[in-house]
């Protein structure tokens, strides 16, 4: 099952940098979690897959960055990034620089290629649990947050915004009614603008956006016409529309981009067919192919093509808990 999908309950209290109970995932602890064999115990890359096109996938419930070649149809693992604590949103830069967002940790870790070192970046978001992460083509980083930690009881998450190469929060903005509680993924499109999708207080998935950058000031809520069952991964294809991953209905919909504060019907629906809890997707650089973040069952990651769907073309085991996945290089940062 996944999170707040089960009659309204409330999620799991959270617990800062916590190693009990508490699960700070974006998936409820139902999920299974099969370890994956073997997770290293240092960082390492193929010095043969340097500066070639690569797949990034998140693993939350082993503390891992598995690194694939987009190449083939049986990719082996080509690196990891180990000392990971709970690992869930990811994404990469024009420079191929990968962004983790460290939910226990409480920060986003930024790596260079080719990954195996202490990363070349580390921006403290104190107190909160961070979902995801974004960059803008100005260099903006933002960071969606599921829970601000003294507030938790109250559910309250926000989105932190940091200037390129600063690790200083240039502006945290939330929503002032109920429609955010929880903020889990984002992305900017070519204007800057930031979307993001959540949950409101009664666990009913929420659109929004935030303009501005480091001069941000509020969440604008979008009201839309068609059902989105929970929260998912966000991307912006070629055509400038915003796809979300409605990972219970298995399918990414995609949106023209709102007008007059709402989004209309999707202008196209990709079936992931085969698929059982995907979360986090990632298109690649032609846009005719998407990656998904499979969380269900032993963790995979699926190659589709966008926007036809269907049964996947490539599948990769992850196992654990794979919730992020990110490509180098990415779709359109040279204008997102």
């Amino acid at each position: 099952m996944l999170a707040a999908c089960s009659g309204g309950s409330s999620p799991a209290e959270f617990s800062p940098g916590g190693t009990g109970a508490a699960d700070n995932s974006l998936l409820a602890p139902t999920i299974a979690r099969i370890s994956r064999q073997p997770v290293t115990t240092a960082s390492f890359m193929d010095p043969t897959a340097a500066g070639k096109a690569l797949i990034f996938v998140s693993d939350a419930a082993n503390g891992v960055i598995d690194i694939y070649p987009q190449a083939g149809k049986s990719q082996k693992m080509v690196g990891q990034i180990t000392g990971l604590r709970q690992p869930q949103g990811i994404t990469t830069d024009k420079n191929g620089d990968l962004y983790v967002a460290n939910t226990n940790s409480s920060n986003v870790l930024v790596y260079a290629p080719p990954y195996t070192g202490a990363p070349k970046m580390t921006i403290s978001d104190t107190h909160e649990f961070p979902a995801d992460v974004a960059v803008s083509s100005a260099g903006v980083v933002a960071i969606t947050n599921i829970c601000d930690a003294p507030k938790c009881r109250l559910n309250t998450g926000n989105v932190v915004l940091y200037a390129k190469g600063s690790t200083k929060s240039c502006a945290t903005v939330s929503y002032s009614g109920s429609d955010f509680t929880r903020v889990m993924f984002a992305e900017f499109d070519k204007n800057g603008v930031l979307y993001i999708d959540g949950m409101n207080s009664g666990y009913q998935t929420s659109f929004g956006l935030v303009t501005g950058g480091c001069d941000a000031t509020t969440i604008t809520n979008l009201n839309y016409v068609y059902t989105v069952s929970f929260p998912g991964g966000i991307q912006i294809d070629k055509a400038g529309n915003i796809a979300f991953c409605d990972p219970i209905n298995h399918v990414v919909d995609t949106f023209a981009p709102p007008s007059n504060g709402a989004f209309g019907s999707p202008v196209s629906t990709t079936p992931l067919t085969g698929s059982t809890s995907p979360l986090g997707i990632a298109l690649l650089a032609s846009g005719t192919n998407l990656y998904a973040a499979d969380s269900g069952g032993s963790g995979v990651a699926e190659e589709y093509k966008y926007t036809a769907g269907g049964a996947a073309e490539n599948t990769i085991s992850v196992g654990g808990q794979p919730i992020g996945i990110a490509v180098t290089p990415p779709l359109l940062k040279e204008n997102n």
